[in-house]
């Protein structure tokens, strides 16, 4: 069983892996189209976007693998045998235990080790390739970014691949906005870099509350990246910090407010993720095992019920750590998403070998709803 459940397991992680990655590429297929980024360097950020992907979704992942193996014991009977047999829920229970302890050490890998240093490299990856972004990848109409800090409209494309009616936006300086109108322009190969060149317009620095303006037939704006020096230091997101660094922010994230939630936020939720691998996965079990297996609707029903508690792990803590972010006192009580659940399944497996806590004697003898009552005299 245990062999089974984990090549289930696996094979659920490569669906779901593959088609986050390939949602979260989106944004990199236009680079990829106009050549600014290579295929070779497409495959590294699929490579380096596991991590981020493994540590959202392997609770998802080991709950609906093991509901799902389950849900195949319980149809082909092969629960109803074990239990004939004299194995009690715990035993039963036991592979998909062990997969949920593994599934909480991958987690814990990728939240704690790998998730850092390979979103990095991804962002690196990305923001050079945004540093040479091509012109012909760009459409007439829309603002849009050509170097970080540096966005480019046009109003249309002449028949020489010219560009017409640019305005430039360069806001690389927090105090100091600069705005280029030209009538034309286009993208030119020096000896060290390239540069947009731009013809018969105005130059426009706004600094605090005051401005200047300068009018030329002709201008050259750098493109790469490493011209700008240290004008333009790419700042670190949030999942390229390490979570000790989450934990206990610096200075000037503990001055604003709104940040420092943030940092804890993903901090705590690094911690809680390879938690809720166990949780979840335990209140899987809790639903699957326990009961009478030879009722195929009732095996659906749960097995419905846990594929949909199974899919929460990965949907419902998004919603949840954001009125963290809001409300930070909150916070301690997420740890709760990952106790919770197991408490519960571990109940319920005791309750499915007798084992569980009784119902006192006042509620038993309780007038109970028709529909109640055959819950009530089990748990009794």
């Amino acid at each position: 069983m245990l062999g089974r459940l984990l090549g289930a397991t696996v094979t659920v992680a490569v669906v779901i892996a593959a088609l986050q990655v390939l949602r979260k590429s989106v944004p990199l297929y236009a680079l990829v189209m106009s050549g600014t980024l290579s295929f070779g360097q497409l495959l590294i950020v699929w490579l380096h976007v596991l991590p981020v992907v493994f540590y959202h979704a392997t609770p998802e992942i080991a709950s609906l693998a093991v509901a799902w193996m389950y849900y195949r014991w319980i149809e082909s009977n092969e629960i109803l045998v074990l239990r004939n047999a004299g194995l009690g829920c715990a035993e039963i229970a036991r592979p998909g235990i062990i997969v949920a302890a593994v599934a909480a050490g991958f987690c814990a890998v990728n939240s704690l080790g790998l998730l850092a240093p390979s979103w990095r490299a991804v962002e690196d990856v990305r923001y050079q390739a945004l540093a040479h972004v091509g012109l012909d990848a760009l459409e007439p109409g829309y603002q849009q970014q050509i170097v970080p800090g540096v966005s480019i409209v046009f109003a249309r494309r002449a028949r020489d691949e010219t560009l017409e009616d640019i305005l430039l936006l360069d806001r690389r300086k927090q105090h100091k906005a600069i705005d280029i109108w030209a009538k034309r322009g286009g993208l030119a190969q020096e000896p060290q870099n390239r540069v947009l060149w731009l013809e018969d317009g105005v130059y426009l620095v706004r600094r605090d509350e005051k401005s200047e303006q300068v009018a030329f037939k002709t201008f050259a704006f750098p493109l790469d990246v490493s011209v700008f020096g240290d004008q333009t230091p790419r700042i670190r997101g949030l999942y390229e910090q390490a979570v000790p660094r989450l934990l206990k922010p610096p200075e000037r994230i503990r001055s604003d407010p709104l940040k420092f939630a943030e940092w804890q936020t993903e901090g705590h939720r690094r911690l809680i993720n390879p938690l809720l691998c166990c949780g979840s996965v335990v209140l899987v079990l809790g639903l699957m095992v326990p009961g009478r297996q030879n009722r195929r609707l009732a095996g659906r029903l749960r097995f419905a019920v846990a594929a949909i508690l199974a899919l929460a792990t990965n949907t419902l803590p998004n919603a949840l750590f954001e009125v963290a972010i809001h409300h930070l006192e909150l916070l301690p009580f997420f740890y709760l998403l990952p106790t919770v659940p197991g408490i519960v399944g571990v109940l319920l497996l005791l309750a499915g070998d007798g084992r569980g806590p009784h119902l006192p004697r006042r509620l038993r003898q309780w007038r109970w709803p028709p529909m109640l009552a055959p819950l009530v005299e089990k748990a009794a």
